[in-house]
């Protein structure tokens, strides 16, 4: 009995190992393809010709976001998100709270044009081999305001933008064939409902409110809260508790951006 108790223990132990070993490998993926003169690329885009899948993985951004630089003139700059969108990436494991460890950069990411009402996820923050991420909403683009659930023993609150530039992988996401204004009325409902809500854990039990936020909440459940009280289930993938990861599988949102993630997706598989 107590040997095979002890084998036991042992073979827990060299699992729970090999699960807390593999996740280090997902902190920043560089595409496994080459990369492409942009020149006649940028030049079909600017003549309203785009070729998004290909400006995509050349640059991580999706149509959204290459739609807002070439009608802001700044066609000439996705050559630039191109260059670092290949670059190698010096990531570093930092602590976090508690038992969180968080893969950072050194400010390497920087942001297409951004719109109230856009999410943002990243997978770069794990407890063990559990990548248990992070997720924020855009709820003033101009002023670079972002609304998140940031750890235990935290309330929600206002960060600015610029904290999300050393995260070694994100996702922006945006939801689908809804308008910028209801986006917008979105973000000032959440800027108005959900900060200072105490965090909690294990949040997400079924809720949904039009004039009252939730008695608590952590970080996607922030996210899912402010799209559910206008009628969008973005974490219906996942059931409870919603996810970072549930919410990057959502159909209801399309991708904005996304950089050091593999071959473009919104989530490390």
């Amino acid at each position: 009995m107590k040997k095979r108790l002890a084998a036991s223990v042992l073979a827990l132990g060299l699992a729970a190992a090999v699960w807390a070993g593999r996740a280090p490998r997902f902190a920043h993926a560089l595409p496994d393809y080459p990369m492409v003169d942009l020149t006649g690329v940028v030049a079909r885009a600017e003549a309203g010709k785009a070729d998004y899948a290909l400006l995509l993985a050349q640059t991580g951004l999706g149509p959204e976001a290459v739609d807002a630089l070439l009608e802001a003139g700044r066609g000439g700059e996705l050559a630039d998100f191109q260059a670092r969108y290949f670059a190698p990436c010096g990531w570093k494991t930092v602590k976090g709270a508690a038992v969180v460890r968080l893969e950072v950069t050194e400010g390497d990411f920087e942001f297409a044009p951004l719109e109230k009402g856009d999410i943002l996820l990243t997978p770069s923050s794990r407890c063990g081999g559990w990548r248990n991420g992070h997720a924020a909403l855009v709820v003033d683009a101009q002023e670079g305001l972002v609304l998140e659930a940031y750890s235990l023993g935290q309330p929600s609150r206002l960060s600015p933008l610029s904290t999300w530039q050393d995260k070694a992988a994100v996702a922006v996401l945006r939801l689908k064939g809804v308008s910028a204004e209801r986006r917008a009325r979105m973000a000032d409902w959440a800027r108005e409902n959900l900060v200072g809500l105490p965090y909690g854990l294990f949040s997400g039990l079924p809720w949904l409110g039009e004039s009252a936020g939730p008695p608590a909440t952590q970080c996607a459940h922030l996210v899912w809260c402010a799209c559910a009280a206008f009628g969008y289930d973005v974490g219906g993938a996942g059931g409870w508790p919603v996810t970072p990861r549930d919410i990057s599988l959502s159909p209801l949102l399309e991708t904005v951006q996304v950089w050091g993630l593999p071959q473009g997706r919104r989530w490390p598989s």
